[in-house]
């Protein structure tokens, strides 16, 4: 499953908002001190990018004190994360058949900034047979042929 995101849940929202705000005016204030240090007057884009540069480190590691950092603290945009796990399959996704030897294949996709997931755009499960896993996703498994044939008869249909 994909780890769990910031804005999940409306007290999780609320408490993400509150924090980012202060982070932000912080940041902002930071910028304008560093600005003022730096003898650069206020209304340039100094202030600007001194605060974006304070803001991300004190968001990240509020995030990060959090446990909310799933991936790399460079990883933004769209990430789709899939795990294979062994699993006794009652009913395949593919054939239908069971099996003590299958594969749950979990998925998801998030959207990341700095490393972060800020909300699951995608996710769920797939069950497989041994079989049917080899055949759908080539992890070189002895499929049968029967398993073969039910698998592209799925697909055509």
């Amino acid at each position: 499953m994909p780890p769990k995101t910031l804005l999940s849940g409306t007290l999780r929202r609320v408490t993400a908002a509150v924090s980012l705000l202060t982070s932000a005016l912080f940041a902002l204030l930071a910028g304008v001190l560093a600005g003022g240090v730096l003898g650069v007057p206020v209304g340039t884009g100094v202030a600007a990018v001194g605060s974006a540069l304070a803001f991300f480190p004190i968001f990240w590691l509020h995030c990060y004190a959090a446990g909310y950092v799933a991936y790399s603290p460079s990883e933004f945009g769209s990430v789709r994360r899939v795990e294979a796990l062994p699993a006794q399959v009652s009913s395949c996704t593919v054939c239908g058949g069971g099996d003590e030897g299958g594969v749950c294949r979990r998925y998801g996709e998030q959207f990341v900034v700095a490393g972060v997931p800020l909300s699951t755009v995608e996710a769920g499960e797939n069950w497989y047979c041994g079989d049917c896993h080899a055949v759908e996703h080539g992890d070189g498994g002895s499929a049968s042929a029967a398993a073969v044939d039910r698998a592209l008869d799925r697909e055509t249909n």
